[in-house]
Parts: C-alpha cells; structure tokens; sequence
C-alpha cells in the first residue's frame, strides 16, 4: 500500500484508493504507517513567541534566509524527510517543545515563507492581545479565499470532464465535502458552506494561542492527516469553536518549494479530503454555514 502511495506513477496511486472497501481501512492503514525520523534543533531567543519551523533541512536555503528575518526570537527546527514524512507529527514535536517556555504565541511557519514586513511589527502587536481570549491570527487582506462547500446533485456533472476518476474516489468513500480556492465554476456544483475572503494567509504561517492547544490536550494537529489538509481541520474548529482576530502581515508563500505541488502530490492528498469527511461526517468537526470577509 505504501508502495502505491508513494509511487511517482499517477495510476499507481489511483490503485492504491481502490485497496480499500471502507474509510475506516483507509484511516487505519494511515495510522499504522510507520515515522520518519525527526530531529530537533533550537536556537535560543526570545520566547514569548516561538517559532516552529518544519524543514527537510536546516541547512537549506529557504530555511536559512526565514531564519535571518526571525532571529532573536527562540526557534524550534524541526528536521524530517523521506517517504514517511508527517508534517502534522512533525509540528506536535515542536509544540511539545514549544508549550514548556511557556510563551504567548506559538508561530508555526513553513520554511517556503518569506517575510515581507517588519517581525518587530508583528511581535508589538501580538504582546497586546490576550491569548487566553484569542485562539488564533487570521491574516487578512489578501487575494486568496477559501471555500468549503458540500457537493449537490449538480456535482455528477463532473463525470464528464476531467475531475472523473477524482470525483469517483471521493464517492467511493461518501465523501460531501470538497475544499479549495473560490471558484465560480465549483460554486455552480457546490453548496458553499464556509466561504472566507480577503484571506492572506492561516496554515503556513499560523499564529496559534498555547492556550487554545492546550486545550487540545497539547497537540496542533492530527497526526492521521499525510501532509495536507490539517490545518484547515484546525481552520474550522477555529471559526466554529474558537476566536480569532484578523492581523495585517505581509508574508510570501513560495508554495510546494519544499513538498512540491505536481498532479502526484494532488492525487495523494484526496486521502486528506476523505478523512476530512469523516470527521465532519462524524461530527468530530463541527461546522456551521460561515460567509466571512477579513
């Protein structure tokens, strides 16, 4: 199964959702794979924000040059790679790490990010709010938006276009719910359920209170996710069960620097789209009819 996927052959992985009969055996074999190993390096700073970078290199060059705009703040590298990979274990890690200074925001960042403002900026800004009130920054106004919205009838018109085989996977599974940028085309087959504009950034710079993880028992994210997807898990719960406070930042995402953004790695994560599902299907991720504009 891991064989399958992992393989850099699109049918392969096309394959490998076919093993399964039911999403339980889907989940279960995610949680059985085995971990990639992780290492962890700090650098000591200040700590009333603390930076959680996972990279497949501290040495790189995207890590070194986010490194040089956060320095003097305390930051935890968090080194893993290879075909067992796991970003949502990889930033458990360092939140582990992170909670014991006890600090006033955790950030964790994706090493393809380039900061365009003033960290100083930000870190004045963020000494003012109350962690303990506030789960989480939403940057705000920016060009992206995102959109949950739950398949109609209307969605069947896809077997007839290129989101065949795809939207067969996710019917395999009672998948409802689909993710993904605003569009006017799937908002014809989509019922919108979330939508939010305006938005800058959330995942891959997310200013996270280590009150509101705490309260998750001291992780970020689930780990059951396979590199996508777990931070829109966290997006949710924050604007169904949290709050947040919209922050003006200017960061650049250099998107798939790292993990790549090819048609492989889209196939692999309609996994992340199943589990989704089910967990909302579950009411493990509870979710109401949201239209916001940062």
């Amino acid at each position: 199964m891991d064989n399958l996927y992992a393989s850099n052959d699109i049918n392969d992985i096309i394959r490998f959702y076919y093993c399964f009969d039911e999403v339980e055996e889907l989940i279960k074999w995610s949680r059985s794979r085995p971990s990639a190993d992780i290492n962890v390096i700090e650098i000591g700073g200040n700590s009333d924000i603390v930076f959680i970078i996972p990279t497949p290199d501290v040495k790189d060059k995207l890590t070194l040059s986010l490194l040089d705009s956060i320095k003097n703040f305390h930051t935890i590298l968090v080194e893993s790679k290879g075909k067992y990979f796991n970003y949502a274990r990889s930033v458990n890690k360092g939140v582990s790490i992170a909670l014991k200074y006890n600090p006033k925001w955790i950030i964790v960042s994706n090493n393809d990010i380039v900061i365009e403002d003033n960290i100083r900026k930000l870190y004045s800004e963020l000494i003012e709010i109350d962690n303990k009130k506030v789960s989480a920054l939403i940057g705000a106004g920016g060009s992206d938006s995102f959109n949950l919205c739950k398949f109609t009838f209307l969605s069947n018109i896809l077997i007839f276009t290129k989101y065949k085989e795809k939207l067969n996977i996710l019917k395999k599974f009672y998948s409802k719910f689909f993710i993904y940028n605003y569009s006017k085309f799937f908002n014809m087959l989509c019922n919108p359920i979330v939508l939010v504009r305006n938005l800058s950034f959330f995942g891959q710079f997310l200013i996270v209170s280590p009150h509101y993880m705490m309260g998750k028992g001291g992780r970020l994210f689930d780990e059951t996710y396979i590199n996508g997807v777990e931070d829109v898990d966290v997006f949710l719960d924050v604007l169904s069960n949290g709050y947040y406070r919209p922050i003006h930042f200017k960061i650049k995402h250099l998107i798939g620097a790292s993990l790549g953004r090819d048609e492989k790695r889209v196939w692999r994560n309609y996994f992340n789209i199943v589990y989704l599902n089910y967990k909302i299907n579950r009411n493990f991720i509870k979710i109401d009819k949201t239209n916001i504009i940062l």
